[in-house]
């Protein structure tokens, strides 16, 4: 059995027995990690706070060869980004994240730079537009996947050039993009539309930012 440790995002987590918890999370060297965490329900668990989605941690985990489930050892907090200080909209957008994340990481394989974009764009979340970052998150995953299409293609040569410009900011830079209402209609109704091509399915999470917001 070996024995890893990575910095990580909790995506998600679901219930596993009556006292434990199966966690996905993506780990910045290993790519998607599915383990158990022992005893999570109970009162006192050392994991208390940890597996809240999208929380940043350290997370140490060991895996027999060819076992879908590794065994989670220690989860300790890095950074948190707690819901109650966050508006209900950005909470919205944070689930969406975390689907997001759930459904384009794979196992096993090199997600840097994937990572990188994620905490990049929880941290400026919290000074700037959650919807703008949103349209920013979804364009570099589809980058990043193989799959985003020239955006010349698809957009106005005007909103083309700005989403490219976009694109190449640092997402903490975002406040100096400026994009018109009718704009920022188009980019979300395009970027909707490439995640549930690629995906062959609309997220759930998706469904509610539409009926909510």
């Amino acid at each position: 059995m070996s024995v890893h440790q990575s910095e990580a995002l909790t995506l998600r987590t679901y219930p596993y027995s009556e006292s434990h918890k199966i966690a996905v999370f993506l780990t910045r060297n290993f790519g998607k990690v599915r383990g158990v965490a022992h005893g999570v329900q109970k009162a006192r668990s050392r994991f208390s706070g940890s597996l809240e989605p999208l929380t940043h941690v350290r997370l140490t985990f060991s895996r027999k060869e060819h076992q879908d489930l590794a065994v989670i050892k220690t989860c300790e907090i890095v950074q948190a980004f707690p819901a109650y200080q966050r508006s209900w909209e950005v909470n919205l957008h944070f689930s969406y994240f975390a689907e997001l994340l759930v459904e384009f990481s794979k196992e096993e394989e090199d997600s840097e730079l994937l990572f990188r974009l994620s905490l990049a764009v929880l941290k400026a979340s919290q000074e700037l537009s959650i919807e703008l970052l949103a349209r920013y998150f979804e364009l570099w995953i589809l980058r990043l996947e193989g799959v985003l299409p020239p955006l010349d293609q698809k957009l106005t040569p005007e909103l083309a050039l700005k989403v490219s410009g976009m694109m190449k900011l640092q997402a903490s830079e975002l406040q100096t993009v400026e994009l018109s209402p009718p704009e920022c209609k188009r980019l979300e109704s395009l970027c909707s539309e490439l995640v549930e091509y690629h995906l062959e399915k609309r997220l759930k999470s998706r469904k509610f930012l539409t009926q909510l917001l």
